[in-house]
């Protein structure tokens, strides 16, 4: 797959930057991250996490976190927006928190033996360079570019990680949105495909259907299709974070054509 090299931001990175629900999305992922970094602490101290990864994650979501209150400085700073933020952006911050919180979870698994869908059976050699690219990918969602070219290494490697997959057709799509009119339209194709994948990895991982929901919706006006995938989704029981957005989002969709 070519590299994807559309900026995702505006060049003054300050689009929807007085918008008050993107203000509390940010609020709320300033929170999760020092959470975060003070349960790291404690999986430190207990003897859960070794250096490396301790320095790693430590690093990533201090980055993170100092990115996301720079963006609650300038949005406070800034006029109110008089309009509503758009599902796609709504659901960033939540893709993100998401994926930082498998973090959480891959670092308890390995801690405690257990293998994820897509890991090696011994946890050394390629299984331990996956889920260290996984690591890294997680805590690089501020970067889109640098995100999906781990995911990219990851799927170098593990042509059928359904984590990968999914995530780095997300962080496309996302990419997509902010393109030139002329390249919208071949990301978002190369995104529904990674996601598409993905289900085909695993038939019972939530997130892909999640985010089909939204392309649906969003980029085809399909009510239809955005409500089948989403109640696909949520039936496979997601993260909460990805619920909490997915329940209001189905609502929201026009009500379906019935035969009189």
């Amino acid at each position: 797959m070519a590299p994807v090299t559309t900026e995702t931001r505006p060049p003054d990175g300050r689009r929807g930057a007085g918008d008050p629900d993107r203000l509390a999305e940010l609020e709320a992922e300033r929170s999760f991250l020092l959470q975060s970094l003070r349960d790291l602490e404690a999986e430190r101290a207990a003897g859960d996490v070794d250096d490396h990864d301790y320095e790693t994650l430590r690093d990533g979501y201090t980055k993170r976190a100092a990115d996301v209150l720079r963006q609650i400085e300038v949005g406070r700073a800034a006029p109110p927006a008089g309009r509503s933020t758009p599902w796609t952006r709504r659901l960033v911050v939540i893709g993100a928190v998401v994926a930082v919180a498998a973090t959480a979870g891959w670092l308890m698994a390995r801690s405690s033996g257990q293998r994820l869908p897509g890991d090696e059976i011994t946890g050394d050699g390629a299984g331990s360079d996956v889920a260290a690219l996984l690591s890294q990918a997680r805590t690089s969602f501020d970067d889109p570019q640098r995100a999906i070219e781990l995911y990219g290494q990851v799927l170098a490697t593990r042509p059928d990680h359904p984590e990968a997959l999914t995530y780095r057709g997300w962080l496309i799509f996302l990419v997509a949105q902010s393109a030139p009119d002329d390249q919208q339209a071949d990301l978002v194709d190369r995104a529904r495909d990674d996601l598409d994948a993905a289900i085909d990895a695993d038939a019972g991982y939530p997130d892909p259907h999640c985010f089909l929901a939204v392309i649906a919706g969003e980029v085809d006006a399909d009510a239809d299709t955005a409500r089948g995938e989403a109640n696909r989704c949520l039936a496979l029981d997601p993260p909460a974070e990805v619920r909490s957005l997915m329940t209001p989002f189905v609502e929201s969709l026009t009500p379906a054509t019935t035969e009189n």
